[in-house]
């Protein structure tokens, strides 16, 4: 059986988890997303609730049936970045960006992740997002303000009494909202765009990927965070669970008061920046879950 890989070469996840599951001996299908046009040669059938299909590249063919298990690092973006600035570009990638979010859910296999429609233009969720997608969520949440007039931006820093984010709601992205001179800045939006603010919590950060079962912290500095406790773990995979995410990053603050906030959700996460010894421990944990048997839909 065959495992499919499904991103880029310059991403250091996929590249250590293919070198991980080679080592275990298994079959390892790498396809690189800006590679595959022209030649990649694609057969998707539905015939009611049933799926299936073929995959042809580089000499290569195999059926969906095959395929045990598929990691999706994709972006949906199969030309080169040059091509990409151009509208026909952007046109065959909004195509290919279609068919795939599509085609992924459908497969018989475990696939990491096998995103639900409203995920599938959303890589980072942000506190809104996660208020309307996982209200039962179990993490605190900062407070949070979405308004399209200035006086409301001024009552809610004041009640905050300290600093302020302001986000945007569609964009990954904080910026600090300190001094009078910061919100001038930010009011020359009104009129046009909303404000999303919310309160700075203050704590000790930390980034735990989930991965199935398995959280694995790491310090957002690059250092060893050890091991969250128990009842911490169960609340980051249970927003798994709601959202039917197999591999994910929540961004988490524990503040001095004992209290664990959840700030945003990477769907997309990269291993960039973290320790060697966290980076495989995300890789290992990752080759477990793909290589697990008898995983079919």
């Amino acid at each position: 059986m065959t495992i499919l890989l499904l991103g880029r070469d310059e991403d250091p996840c996929c590249a250590l988890v293919r070198e991980e599951l080679v080592r275990r001996g298994r079959d390892v299908w790498f396809l690189a997303e800006e590679d595959l046009l022209p030649d990649l040669r694609l057969t998707w059938k539905l015939s009611g609730c049933r799926s299936d299909g073929v995959i042809e590249y580089g000499g290569r063919c195999v059926r969906f049936a095959d395929i045990n298990a598929v990691l999706s690092r994709f972006y949906g973006i199969p030309v080169q970045p040059e091509e990409f600035r151009t509208v026909d570009g952007q046109y065959v990638s909004a195509e290919w960006n279609a068919m795939l979010m599509a085609w992924l859910p459908s497969m018989p296999c475990r696939v990491v992740n096998r995103l639900r429609p409203e995920l599938w233009y959303k890589q980072q969720l942000n506190a809104p997002d996660l208020a309307s997608l996982v209200p039962d969520m179990r993490f605190k949440r900062p407070r949070t303000l979405v308004t399209t007039i200035r006086d409301e931006v001024r009552a809610f820093c004041e009640s905050v009494q300290g600093a302020v984010r302001y986000s945007p709601l569609a964009q990954p992205g904080r910026y600090r909202i300190e001094t009078e001179e910061d919100r001038q800045r930010l009011f020359a939006l009104e009129g046009t765009l909303p404000f999303h603010l919310t309160e700075r919590v203050v704590g000790r950060g930390v980034d735990a990927f989930v991965i199935g079962s398995t959280v694995v912290p790491a310090d957002p500095a690059g250092g060893d965070d050890g091991e969250l406790p128990m009842d911490v773990q169960a609340h980051c995979t249970e927003i798994g669970t709601a959202l039917g995410l197999d591999f994910f990053r929540l961004s988490l603050i524990y503040t001095t008061q004992g209290d664990w906030y959840c700030l945003s959700l990477d769907r997309t996460p990269q291993l960039y920046g973290y320790a060697a010894e966290t980076q495989m421990r995300i890789v290992h944990g990752l080759a477990r879950h793909l290589d697990a048997d008898g995983v079919r839909r």
